[in-house]
């Protein structure tokens, strides 16, 4: 099964892209593809979870209201960011198309993910759910959208938060979902979101940071609170009975919330960032591994004898010197630069569209652990 759901994707993606033209290969040869490996798996169709059929019903009612909420979550958020027009068709002819074209996909991939979590199961176990929601994470994701090996941290922070890390909570939720209460459950959830992207003309039009937070936070949670509310009722499956602790679910939340929110800090999302230094140029104002916090200012607020952060081309790692000299040639603000350690002001100088912030506070010592890493991975 595992190879058939493979093989599958393996054509969607790589396959019927070089053999039909784009509207049969997306509308005809997938959905095609999709509907007979449900219709094998349907016919295989195993036991529908680990959960009574009672289970199985306030699962549905909960996997539909963690999606609403999810739903909510990102039109709260588009609020305060902006809409937009949907991309999808909203003819007759078009909403049919997607229909089918969504219904397929859907209906193979967690039948598929049923098929798996049903025969590598007889008691409940996180590991294999979360075994199979990385494998699903890894098939569904948008293969054509991953960067370059070499392209830098913050292109890959926002791949990773902006579809990564969404594709991943996504289908954790849809693994727990399935191995309580089988395929329907995890169904209503995707298929309850898949409507709202699909069908909606107005959709919220989110940048990264908050696809990240929309993404990841209801689902990680509504993750957990599966498995601790579907624990309680292991009573007749084989295996020991789990003592759930309360409140449990709510630190997975700020955890999770919290893990979301450094990074956004690390990579410049707030006003401030922290910076690690790795050369002596600014000796003895500021050393090898200390740590630096940059604010963001109007390039045209910043004068001689401040610190500064900017960026240099060619160069993956910020430069921090002090300004020599400041001036202003039509909209653009440029500045002569140097480190205290150093004997001439740098070779070039910094545009203001390249100034990363001030310096504001600086912490010893704090970044050695980075230069570590870094030094052993690059």
């Amino acid at each position: 099964m595992l190879a058939l759901t493979v093989g599958c994707v393996g054509f969607c993606n790589l396959l019927a892209p070089r053999l039909f033209s784009g509207f049969v290969a997306a509308y005809v040869a997938q959905p095609i593809a999709w509907m007979l490996l449900f219709v094998y798996v349907y016919r295989r169709f195993p036991r529908p979870g680990l959960g009574k059929r009672s289970l199985r019903v306030k699962l549905l009612k909960i996997a539909a209201a963690l999606a609403l909420c999810q739903i909510y979550l990102m039109v709260v958020a588009g609020l305060l960011d902006k809409f937009g027009r949907s991309p999808n068709s909203f003819k007759l002819s078009g909403i049919i198309i997607n229909l089918i074209f969504v219904t397929s996909g859907l209906l193979a991939v967690e039948f598929s993910r049923n098929y798996l979590m049903a025969n590598s199961l007889r008691r409940p176990s996180n590991s294999v759910a979360i075994a199979i929601a990385v494998l699903f994470t890894g098939l569904l994701l948008p293969w054509k959208q991953f960067p370059a090996l070499d392209s830098g941290l913050e292109t890959w922070a926002r791949f990773s938060g902006s579809t990564l890390f969404p594709v991943m909570a996504e289908n954790l939720l849809a693994s727990f979902l399935c191995m309580w209460g089988g395929a329907w459950p995890a169904i209503a959830y995707r298929g309850t979101l898949a409507a709202f992207n699909w069908f909606c003309p107005v959709l919220p039009n989110l940048n990264w940071a908050l696809k990240t937070l929309t993404g990841t936070l209801v689902p990680t949670v509504g993750a957990v609170f599966v498995y601790e509310s579907c624990s309680m009722n292991m009573k007749g499956i084989p295996g020991r009975q789990k003592k759930i602790k309360p409140g449990q679910a709510v630190n997975w939340a700020i955890t999770s919330a919290l893990a979301v929110i450094l990074v956004w800090f690390a990579i410049g999302v707030f006003p401030i960032r922290p910076l690690v230094i790795y050369s002596g140029s600014m000796r003895p104002t500021i050393d090898v591994g200390d740590v630096v916090i940059v604010a963001k200012r109007n390039p045209r607020l910043l004068h001689a004898g401040e610190v500064i952060a900017f960026r240099v081309p060619d160069s993956p790692v910020p430069t921090v010197h002090r300004i020599l000299a400041a001036r202003t040639e039509g909209s653009d603000r440029l500045f002569t630069t140097k480190g205290d350690a150093n004997a001439n002001p740098d070779s070039g100088q910094a545009l203001g569209d390249n100034v990363i912030g001030k310096v504001v506070l600086v912490i010893p010592k704090a970044g050695w652990a980075s230069i570590a890493l870094r030094e052993l991975f690059v």
